[in-house]
């Protein structure tokens, strides 16, 4: 299992790398697509959409949103992002 330090730097590795790929696809002037990221918050965790769209590729991430005691070892999930990219 996972600690929450764990979860919050692989979260923020996802985020960076997002980051990047966004920034090398705007500078990318060639191909005429853009990356597309929507995300949505829900009570339990759903599905989104992973393969072709047109000329985009979509892939999704279930992440935990969790909630913990001021001594961060008693966790409980209390929602959960679903992240949607296309590109």
């Amino acid at each position: 299992m996972k600690t929450i330090s764990q979860t919050l730097a692989i979260a923020a590795a996802i985020a960076t790398v997002a980051g990047i790929s966004l920034a090398t696809t705007s500078a990318q002037a060639g191909n005429g697509r853009q990356l597309y990221i929507e995300t949505y918050n829900f009570k339990k965790p759903m599905h989104g959409y992973s393969g072709h769209a047109g000329n985009y590729y979509c892939d999704y991430q279930r992440l935990p949103q969790r909630r913990c005691d001021s001594s961060g070892n008693n966790c409980k999930i209390v929602g959960w992002t679903l992240q949607q990219i296309c590109q």
